[in-house]
């Protein structure tokens, strides 16, 4: 049997304006193969709830790629040159017209 190496990106993101959890944010990982979306959420199913950290799976890419958040206070943030196989913390910035725009 073969085995393949993955490369993954998983983060926990922390509202200070939005809510603690930020349940609500979406989470864009742009890389040079494309983009991958996510919304941050603890649903499962009924009396269940789920990790909120958001995964991103990318296969052998091993590539640097930019997070784009938009928080559900409508703040947007980008981290940039984000390497593959961690466990990033976001917190959401307090405010400032940094990566301000409007909502969607």
């Amino acid at each position: 049997m073969k085995r393949y190496q993955c490369s993954w990106d998983n983060g926990a993101y922390v509202g200070h304006k939005s809510n603690r959890d930020a349940i609500g944010a979406e989470v864009k990982l742009v890389t040079a193969k494309g983009s991958q979306m996510a919304t941050v959420t603890t649903a499962g199913s009924y009396l269940s709830s789920s990790d909120k950290r958001v995964h991103f799976g990318l296969g052998v890419e091993t590539v640097d790629g930019t997070i784009e958040i938009r928080w559900p206070s409508g703040m947007r943030q980008a981290i940039k040159n984000v390497s593959e196989d961690q466990i990033l913390q976001v917190d959401e910035p307090s405010a400032g017209p940094v990566g301000k725009g409007p909502s969607k």
